[in-house]
This record gives structure tokens, C-alpha cells and sequence, in this order.
């Protein structure tokens, strides 16, 4: 039973590597941060850090809210193939995070690809206007958040991803930073070799599938056909156990039946 056990798991690390496939990293290909205060709109590019950060202060008893730094990324598409078994995730890794006693999430929506890092911020504003409709919606099915607090941020972009690549070769994001009160998180940029990816891969299947049971019989089969040539042969067959001695039986006073081996026949 041994040697079976070590067949079966060899197939089984077969079949789930056959299932798992291929995994696509895309580096951004474009990454700036904007800074959208009062009365001022700037872009920042070529830096090593995306600045994701909200600043909330009162005023005459309300709250005024400026962003001083929301991450802009886009990524070329051209090339990838991606089906509705994919899994999409846009990571991003932050140098630094700050805030204060509340937390902080992070939202992502997209925006338009019309841009890059040279662009003035007036085609900015025109690329991130989806993003601010979403905004002004309150539409949660459109956004993707992150508020796990550690240093590795993930978004699910499966859907997204999908819907860019049928209308074109490109994807951009727009991250904000979203709390009641002044956060600030650094996202290592690509400048910094550390930068935003996206990463899609299969969705995995279930180990022992239908197809992966029909596949596991069928090599089965061959192992034990193999078997038999190589016993017919006169070679040692592996799958063979060494017999089992005769054994005499005996009752315990529990009438549980206990197998007595004669010594020196094993």
C-alpha cells in the first residue's frame, strides 16, 4: 500500500500542476501621483513614491477635505489573453504608511488611458471624470477597496481588467484615500523597481475533477499494464507486496479475533 500511496500523490502533483498554468505579471507602464487641493491641481512623475493621501481638517465646525496626493497607474493590455477563469489583482507595496486614530481605506476605480506622464493636468481631470462620477454615484460596484493596513495592497480587477481588454490596449487606475481623518500612504512607484503590477492567472481548479479522475484511471491503468509485462517478464514487479505468512487466529476475552504469526516465517 505504500508504493500505491507514492503513485497516487506523483499523479496528484502531476494533474494539479497541468491545472494551475501560467502566471502574467504586467508592470505599470505609466505612474504618476496628482495632487488635487483647493485651489491648485499638480501632477508629479518621474518620483519614487505615489503619494495616497487625504487630509481632513475643520472649518466653521464642517469638515474640508483636499487630496494632496491621488496615484494615477496604467498598464499596456495588448498582449494579454484573459477569459472568465482568470483571476486579476493590481498589488502595490507602500513604503510608508501614516495616519492618525481612524482608518484608512483605499479605493480604486478606473479611469481613462488618454494620458501619460507628460500630460498637464487638464487631460488628467478629463481621463479621471469617469472616476468622479463614481464617486458622485456612490456606486460601490464600481470600486475596489483595500483596508487590510499592512505594507502589500491588493485589488481585485478581474471585471475590469476584462472590460478594458475588449475595448482596448490599455487600463489606468485612480487610487484614493479615504478616512475621517489626515492619512498619508507612500506606494513605491516603478521608478523605484518595486512599483504596481498586475498579476492574472487561472482561477484553480478542483484537484480531483471529473477530467482529473478520468485522467488519474487512464494512468492508472498503464502503470498496472506496465506491471503485469514486467512480471510476465520475470522482472521484480514493484507494485507487488511481499506475501503475508499464514497466520493462526486466536479469541481475547473481549472475543476480538488477534493474528498469531509463526516466528521466523517473515
Amino acid at each position: 500500500m505504500f508504493k500505491w500511496g507514492i503513485i497516487l500523490l506523483l499523479l496528484a502533483a502531476m494533474l494539479a500542476g497541468d491545472a494551475m498554468g501560467d502566471v502574467t505579471t504586467i508592470p505599470a507602464l505609466q505612474d504618476v501621483y496628482i495632487s488635487m487641493g483647493e485651489n491648485s491641481v499638480s501632477v508629479y512623475n518621474q518620483t519614487d513614491i505615489l503619494l495616497c493621501a487625504v487630509n481632513v481638517t475643520d472649518g466653521n465646525g464642517t469638515k474640508m477635505i483636499s487630496y494632496p496626493g491621488a496615484p494615477a497607474v496604467q498598464f499596456d493590455i495588448s498582449g494579454l489573453n484573459i477569459t472568465d477563469n482568470d483571476v486579476a489583482v493590481l498589488v502595490l507595496k507602500a513604503a510608508a504608511i501614516q495616519k492618525q486614530k481612524d482608518p484608512v481605506m483605499v479605493a480604486l476605480m478606473s479611469i481613462g488611458s488618454d494620458w501619460d506622464e507628460s500630460s498637464d493636468y487638464t487631460t488628467f481631470l478629463v481621463n479621471i471624470l469617469p472616476a468622479w462620477n463614481i464617486i458622485k454615484k456612490n456606486d460601490a460596484t464600481a470600486m475596489s477597496s483595500n483596508t487590510d493596513g499592512d505594507s502589500i495592497f491588493a485589488f481585485d480587477v478581474s471585471k475590469k481588467l476584462k472590460d478594458a481588454r475588449a475595448k482596448g490596449d490599455k487600463i489606468s487606475f485612480l487610487l484614493e484615500a479615504i478616512s475621517n481623518s489626515s492619512s498619508e500612504i507612500s506606494f513605491l512607484s516603478k521608478e523605484s523597481s518595486q512599483g504596481p503590477y498586475l498579476v492574472i492567472m487561472p482561477y484553480p481548479e478542483t484537484l480531483l475533477s471529473n477530467q482529473n479522475m478520468q485522467n488519474l484511471s487512464l494512468q492508472l491503468d498503464q502503470t498496472l499494464e506496465l506491471s503485469e509485462n514486467m512480471s510476465d517478464a520475470g522482472l521484480q514487479n514493484p507494485l507487488v507486496e511481499k506475501k503475508i505468512p499464514d497466520a493462526g487466529r486466536i479469541q481475547d476475552s473481549k472475543n476480538n479475533t488477534i493474528l498469531v504469526f509463526p516466528i521466523g516465517k517473515m
